[in-house]
């Protein structure tokens, strides 16, 4: 299988021209565009992560199985689409099992469609991937499914692909976020709109806990900025489970994320450092690594969410990289900047925003 993560700043249509070009018939291709994308260091890689790039990983040889799913018009039935897509394990009968997703990254609810999979594949089986992005645009992403013969460019659809080993396979998830101030109880809410926190107009609450007030509405890039500054964190029997504002709603007084806030839910506002989101991709890493029995990885494949990529900043992508580059010792790795992670390694969630999701092969 090759793995294709790129920027939308190139004609997809074309890269995906020369990858087939470069690809034997009878690989299986699938990949996504992204908000940046993630390869190990080295001479003429300086730039990955802040400029515009193809990043291609191969994964194959004894002992590995693949198999795959394409679903379309994925948001019309989020669970369904879900479900189908896991049909891709039905023919991985390996020791080692996980199940990898690429999703429309503005197909909203994409946690129904990990609750669909979900419902095939049980708790025996890990799943995990990422929400392909369109850099910070919102407008159109693409998801990637083929092989060398011909790869499709595709919206609004989820790739399931099956993968088996004869060695060790695990997952690491890691955010770097912590609790600011008081929480907040979820009084109402639908999917991924908030409309009250307390009792209260969400946006008021969630603007006067941050600082500001309505005005910053009035300038889009501000409040992008401020939103991916003070994510919400939802309170988990693991931890927080966090959550950006994507926009709000000024008439309904609501805001809006792209996963979901379920209702009763309590809440923060959350907040990090350079040092904390840095740490945090290196104990996802660590944490998927420590998965292996003891066997050294033979790769890392990465998930990680854009907004910490802008929270990061160019000057910190670089130590973020090395992070990782020493917890794989070695390992090839590679990934992409996302809309939204996907890893469930324990019950029916597993939706992320704001997280590394780190895959580790032995």
């Amino acid at each position: 299988m090759l793995l294709v993560f790129c920027s939308t700043q190139y004609d997809t249509q074309e890269v995906l021209a020369g990858v087939c070009a470069a690809t034997p018939d009878d690989v299986l291709v699938v990949g996504g565009t992204t908000m940046g994308e993630i390869a190990e260091p080295g001479p003429g890689l300086e730039h990955v992560g802040m400029a515009p790039a193809v990043v291609a990983m191969a994964l194959g040889g004894p002992g590995f199985q693949v198999t795959s799913t394409v679903v379309r018009e994925a948001s019309e039935q989020r669970r369904e689409s879900g479900a189908a897509s896991a049909e891709a394990m039905s023919g991985i009968t390996a020791a080692h099992q996980v199940f990898l997703m690429i999703a429309d990254g503005l197909t909203r609810e994409q946690h129904e469609l990990v609750r669909g999979a979900y419902s095939v594949l049980g708790a025996a089986v890990p799943i995990v991937g990422g929400c392909s992005a369109d850099n910070s645009e919102y407008s159109m992403t693409y998801q990637f499914h083929g092989t060398g013969a011909g790869v499709e460019r595709l919206i609004d659809s989820v790739v399931g692909v099956g993968l088996g080993s004869n060695a060790p396979i695990a997952v690491g998830i890691a955010h770097g976020w912590t609790k600011q101030g008081d929480s907040m109880v979820v009084t109402s809410s639908e999917g991924g709109e908030i409309f009250l926190l307390d009792g209260e107009p969400a946006v008021d609450v969630y603007l006067r806990r941050v600082g500001v007030d309505r005005s910053v509405m009035d300038d889009a890039p501000a409040f992008r900025d401020l939103v991916f500054q003070h994510p919400l964190g939802l309170s988990r029997r693991s931890g927080e489970d966090l959550r950006v504002v994507h926009d709000a709603n000024l008439e309904r007084g609501s805001l809006v994320c792209l996963a979901d806030v379920p209702q009763g839910a309590l809440a923060w506002t959350m907040t990090t450092d350079p040092d904390a989101l840095i740490e945090a991709a290196a104990r996802s890493c660590e944490m998927a690594v420590d998965g292996l029995e003891g066997v050294a990885p033979r790769g890392l494949l990465l998930f990680d969410c854009g907004a910490r990529k802008v929270t990061l900043g160019p000057e910190n992508l670089h130590a973020e990289q090395a992070a990782i580059a020493k917890c794989a010792a070695g390992a090839p790795f590679g990934g992409f900047y996302t809309f939204g992670e996907i890893g469930r390694t324990h019950g029916s969630r597993g939706m992320h925003q704001l997280t590394v999701v780190t895959l580790a092969l032995a």
